[in-house]
């Protein structure tokens, strides 16, 4: 039966068999008629534009990742700055100087989908490198060191004081433990998650597949808590209690026209989602968030994963209706349509660069 040990270890059989692993379209195709649903009720095909007035498109990963960090309280906010084309690098290093940031940072592009060119840089010659081989907009952002890595999925209804977090993930970064003997190569060979992230390693660290860890060693294989990229995400719904729900109505208010969104957070530890102290607030997305926690098989099912899509969307389209109500405006046809083209385009030329 060894050529039936070999093809289970096939990326394209592991993703096959396990759900979790099945492309986008596999879940959002099925919940197509609840989205056509919430544009009858809109009267609008891009009713999802208004759930978010203070970010553009409603947040649908069409927007400036870098405008929305903008609106983070400072408090919660990492040091930032955006780099442009066709800006001087000899200025950058006094640039991040000056807002705080030092080496290692980590790059992000301005516009980005799952993880799309998001980079741990070590230094100066490896950022303008990179800067050079992807010349699109980056973030560049202070690497916040804090263990836990945690999304959280919140809503408001316009108008109303308390809203309800829906979707709290917590995320196990990929990493495989050495035994003494083995390369990592080989024990990334005996793990079905990270074997699908062995090209992407080989194309991006190379050098490390050759290493032979201790006995015990953690060798981390991604800083990108991304599930495309191998992050293990747990569903930690039963962490969603009156308190956290309370902290976020807190924080999200602090944030202009903010009803429906996913804050992905760091934290010293899950008591900061009670309390907002040791925490920081990395990134936050908005109409195109996904309930995270679906991606965990071991909690929940391909069809509970459709379900709660398609429950979501329905949230999308009352919170926007709600939002048009009171005068936000649905973004035109034309105009979103040109955006989509646009954000197409550019995934086109990162991807023909080589771009992971």
């Amino acid at each position: 039966m060894k050529w039936w040990d070999r093809v289970k270890k096939r990326p394209s059989f592991i993703r096959l068999l396990n759900w979790e692993y099945w492309p986008s379209k596999a879940f959002y195709y099925p919940v197509i008629p609840q989205i056509l649903w919430q544009m009858l009720r809109s009267g609008h095909m891009c009713f999802f534009t208004a759930a978010n007035p203070g970010i553009y498109t409603g947040g649908m990963g069409l927007e400036s990742k870098f405008d929305t960090v903008q609106k983070i309280p400072e408090r919660f906010r990492p040091r930032s700055l955006l780099w442009r084309p066709g800006e001087s690098l000899v200025s950058l290093p006094l640039r991040l100087q000056a807002e705080g940031i030092a080496f290692p940072l980590i790059a992000k592009p301005d516009l980005g989908f799952r993880g799309l060119l998001v980079k741990k840089v070590a230094d100066e010659g490896e950022l303008a490198d990179y800067l050079l081989r992807f010349p699109v907009r980056f973030i560049l952002q202070e690497y916040i060191r804090l263990p836990l890595e945690v999304g959280v999925l919140y809503y408001r209804m316009p108008g109303e004081e308390r809203g309800q977090v829906t979707s709290i993930t917590t995320k196990e970064f990929l990493r495989v433990s050495g035994d003494g003997r083995s390369t990592v190569e080989a024990l990334i060979r005996e793990n079905p998650r990270a074997v699908l992230q062995l090209e992407r390693i080989r194309a991006t660290d190379a050098a490390l597949l050759a290493r032979v860890p201790a006995r015990g060693e953690l060798v981390n294989l991604g800083i990108v808590g991304n599930h495309a990229k191998g992050t293990r995400f747990i569903n930690s719904n039963h962490l969603i209690s009156e308190a956290i729900c309370r902290n976020f109505d807190r924080i999200t208010k602090e944030v202009e026209g903010l009803y429906y969104g996913r804050l992905d957070i760091k934290c010293e530890s899950l008591d900061a989602l009670h309390t907002g102290e040791g925490m920081k607030v990395i990134e936050i997305n908005g109409t195109c968030s996904e309930p995270t926690h679906i991606y965990d098989p071991q909690n929940g099912t391909y069809w509970s994963a459709l379900r709660d899509i398609a429950r979501h969307w329905s949230i999308i389209g009352r919170v926007a209706r709600a939002n048009r109500r009171r005068g936000a405006p649905y973004l035109s046809h034309k105009r979103t349509a040109g955006e989509f083209l646009r954000l197409f385009a550019y995934q086109r030329m990162v991807r023909e660069l080589g771009g992971s």
